[in-house]
């Protein structure tokens, strides 16, 4: 019952906190309130399982509680006390319905009331004389001092504000259910990216995604997501500094993509579409040379197909020629050179085939290509490998410097880097057996790298041009549908970043059609897609 109570409480909370605001107009009284009605309706809950009565509809419960909760509150009856539920309230009307609809009537008026109340002189008398007094539109143009024409255009103009703000009003979300916005990037970061700072804090997350569709006031803002206007303009000026929001006549946008998980499984759609003539085609091209990339001779060239198809699949699609490239990455105040991306995954798509997928990107640094995926997520390796700190930064060196001798430890100073080359064992980037160091990862010579491209991959590539071509048409149509109008100058930048993609979708159709290697975990999956390739 426990696990029902749950379910429930996950289910209607948010419309009891809605209900309880509507009656208290202030957060701490409905909280109180809203939680109050949880005691009651779970002891009344309990009473019914007690006798053996099941509870057919909770919800014509619930709101049956929240009405006796409330009354007794309003005849200053403690609420501690259990409700008698059996006191036979006869109601002939669907009493949840009928109170939501009351309870929404009059907050709706409340709040318009209190729009008019904050309009400039012109367009409160212009309401007021016209729809309250219902003067007509001559005699109150004449009052006010302005022409017919208008007064007409301020009443327009006046309505469209109010219906705005009435449909932002019932924008709830942002306050009990906030959004979760993961930053990344495509291009160059620096220790600190803005970024990194944004996916700390929630309240960031949460305006950036209210400014994404259209322009918001600081005080449309503090509206939807219940915080005081101060605190809204602290945040707010820090992201336009960091332009990541710009303003225009008050109005704040988000300057960036931001991808909703609807949108990503749209762009899957897409891509399902071509499967058959691109992703199975690549993944069938690989597995039918695996001896011409085995005789390569590579470090690594003597693992399973199922694991080394891991890599093989992102570096052709690196090489692989896209009919829109990512346009030339900005240099950002924070110093990096990139171009910043939002992915809001607040709603994820039931069964969808990414579901289980943690990618966050490729990354290309002194030789290293590295690709996170599957169970992957935000990883030190990654980090490592940008070498933000001095550890390792000698950790990198080390590495480097181990791959140039062939691994031979003899390279490896007796003082000072002994430290460093216990940490790259620990952290997996190589094996200890017998004194010697083996890598973990897979290492091609410059020419080894540039046969596999020419015999394996560039015949493929000649092959699938119409198709990317295709594919592109496609996810340009999709991304155009949903980019907001005050973005459609990056409309090639989410075309471009669409059609990077071709990996990530590859790679998970390759995964669930059973043809790679799947890994336990994070430690045994992160190498499988690390390359270096060598002088």
């Amino acid at each position: 019952m426990r696990d029902q109570y749950a379910r429930w409480v996950e289910e209607y909370s948010p419309a009891l906190l809605k209900w309880a605001y509507g009656k208290t107009g202030q957060q701490h009284p409905a909280e109180e309130l809203a939680q109050e009605v949880w005691l009651q309706f779970f002891s009344a809950a309990a009473r019914e399982e007690r006798e053996g009565r099941s509870i057919a509809r909770p919800e014509h419960l619930l709101w049956k509680v929240a009405h006796h909760v409330w009354c007794r509150s309003l005849r200053g009856r403690p609420l501690r006390n259990t409700l008698p539920l059996d006191e036979g309230y006869a109601d002939p009307h669907d009493f949840a319905d009928h109170l939501a609809e009351e309870q929404e009537r009059a907050r709706l008026c409340a709040y318009v009331h209190q729009r008019i109340v904050n309009l400039n002189r012109l367009q409160r008398e212009a309401m007021i004389l016209y729809y309250i007094e219902q003067l007509p539109q001559r005699e109150i143009a004449r009052r006010l001092g302005v022409t017919e024409g208008a007064l007409r255009w301020h009443l327009f103009e006046t309505r469209k504000k109010l219906r705005e703000g009435v449909n932002d009003m019932t924008k709830t979300e942002f306050v009990y259910r906030p959004r979760k916005l993961h930053m990344g990037i495509n291009g160059q970061p620096v220790p600190h990216t803005a970024t990194s700072r944004v996916n700390e804090n929630l309240l960031m997350q949460n305006i950036l995604c209210a400014c994404y569709e259209q322009g918001r006031t600081i005080q449309e803002l503090s509206g939807m997501l219940g915080v005081a206007c101060p605190y809204i303009e602290h945040d707010v000026d820090w992201l336009t500094w960091q332009e990541l929001l710009k303003e225009e006549k008050g109005r704040y946008y988000t300057t960036f993509l931001i991808t909703s998980a609807q949108e990503e499984q749209e762009q899957l759609l897409v891509y399902q579409a071509h499967q058959a003539t691109l992703s199975d085609v690549i993944i069938r091209h690989l597995l039918s040379h695996e001896q011409d990339i085995r005789q390569l001779g590579f470090i690594g060239s003597d693992q399973p197909m199922n694991r080394m198809l891991w890599w093989l699949i992102q570096h052709f699609s690196l090489f692989l020629t896209r009919p829109v490239q990512i346009p030339e990455r900005p240099i950002r105040p924070d110093g990096g050179k990139y171009w910043p991306l939002g992915f809001d995954n607040t709603d994820p798509v039931e069964n969808s085939l990414r579901n289980g997928w943690a990618y966050n990107g490729s990354m290309h640094f002194a030789r290293f290509y590295w690709f996170g995926l599957y169970n992957f997520g935000n990883s030190e390796i990654e980090d490592m490998l940008d070498a933000y700190t001095p550890e390792w930064q000698i950790m990198h060196t080390l590495l480097e410097n181990l791959i140039a001798h062939d691994f031979d430890l003899s390279c490896v100073p007796e003082a000072g880097q002994q430290y460093a080359l216990a940490q790259l064992a620990e952290k997996g980037f190589i094996r200890m057996e017998n004194g010697k160091a083996a890598p973990r990862f897979t290492i091609l010579t410059q020419s080894q790298y540039d046969t596999l491209r020419d015999k394996v991959f560039l015949p493929l590539t000649r092959q699938l041009e119409g198709e990317m071509n295709r594919l592109a048409d496609d996810l340009r149509e999709a991304a155009l549908r949903k980019l907001p109008k005050h973005l459609h100058h990056l409309s090639d930048l989410a075309l471009g970043q669409s059609l990077l993609d071709l990996t990530y979708i590859t790679e998970i159709l390759a995964g669930t059609g059973g043809h790679l290697y799947l890994p336990r975990d994070k430690a045994d999956g992160e190498f499988l897609t690390l390359v270096y390739i060598k002088d």
